[in-house]
């Protein structure tokens, strides 16, 4: 099932559309970071972007930590 999502940043409206299971979840985070009644600085989504990126790279180095213990 697809679900449209909007925000405001900026001044100007972005809506994307995601499928589910992930566009609840993305929706959730979304709404954790940004204020969907009111316009959002573009600061934020940088802030947000980084901090995802952040996240990402952390799993990928645990990750490979956890296949470094498998045999080869």
């Amino acid at each position: 099932m697809k679900k449209k999502i909007s925000l405001v940043i900026g001044g100007k409206r972005y809506t994307i559309t995601l499928e589910e299971p992930f566009a609840g979840k993305v929706e959730k985070e979304l709404s954790e970071i940004f204020d969907s009644a009111n316009d959002n600085e573009t600061k934020i989504l940088l802030q947000a972007f980084l901090t995802k990126q952040i996240e990402c790279l952390e799993l990928e180095q645990r990750l490979e930590e956890l296949l470094e213990k498998f045999p080869k």
